[in-house]
């Protein structure tokens, strides 16, 4: 199951909406999305607008999980993804290189974070950033395209086992199990 966790759409600073997205990554063999606006630049009706867009997504065997990109003020606003599933909550460290922290900076936040980190990204806009995919950092590792255009669609993602509910995919993620994957 191919799964892009870090998408972006008008909702915030994407450039198209949640549809037209969702279509993208669909043509290109996706079945798990999240899409993960800027939490300060999110309109009020954010999230029941995402959970009818599930809903219509569902019948498709397609899993869309609503989430946040948030700005994480006791790290100086740099930012974390928060993806909801049913049950289960998956924290995200985004993008560490757009902060230019060292794998020691990064291990320092996850252990003194107030909430409990689940992973790391190891990308940067879809580029892989080797210096994160390291034993030091004691998280799993995912890989996202952070698409705000279509043409950014499908360049990094993690793929999982076929589930069909979305605490399934959360769990997998936190236990490390799934494969990271590039476009050649």
């Amino acid at each position: 199951m191919k799964c892009a966790l870090h998408i972006h759409t008008n909702f915030s600073d994407g450039f198209h909406p949640p549809e037209q997205m969702v279509n993208a990554y669909i043509e290109q063999g996706f079945k798990c999305l999240a899409i993960t606006d800027h939490q300060f630049l999110l309109p009020p009706n954010y999230f029941r607008y995402l959970e009818r867009l599930s809903l219509n997504l569902k019948k498709q065997g397609i899993i869309l999980l609503p989430g946040v990109e948030r700005e994480f003020e006791p790290w100086g606003g740099s930012h974390l993804l928060e993806i909801r599933g049913e049950k289960q909550t998956l924290y995200v460290l985004c993008h560490p290189r757009a902060y230019l922290l060292s794998p020691e900076e990064v291990k320092e936040r996850v252990r003194t974070s107030p909430l409990r980190i689940d992973a790391i990204e190891i990308t940067y806009r879809g580029i892989y950033t080797p210096e994160y995919d390291t034993a030091q950092i004691p998280l799993p590792k995912i890989a996202t395209d952070d698409a705000h255009e279509t043409y950014e669609v499908a360049q990094a993602w993690i793929e999982t086992e076929d589930f069909d509910h979305p605490d399934q995919i959360i769990q997998a993620v936190k236990k490390g199990e799934f494969k990271v994957r590039f476009a050649s």
